[in-house]
């Protein structure tokens, strides 16, 4: 079964288009893109940016969920 990665942007889906051969690499695959906006964020509070952008990065960060192909 092949497994799609969906965004979850402001709680509405957005299909990526990215297909998994199994739900373990497309789990894998949400795990590095939430990584990647924890980066992002740390990044940001090492450098000192200031607390309204650090807030945007927060608000924008997403989340995602797999769903089996059709």
């Amino acid at each position: 079964m092949k497994w799609i990665l969906v965004a979850l942007v402001m709680n509405s889906p957005v299909k990526t288009d990215l297909v998994f051969n199994s739900l373990q690499e497309c789990m894998d695959a949400e795990a590095q893109m939430r990584k990647e906006w924890v980066q992002l964020y740390n990044q940001g509070k090492k450098n000192n940016v200031e607390a309204e952008r650090l807030g945007q990065i927060s608000k924008a960060m997403t989340t995602g969920t797999c769903i089996p192909s059709k």
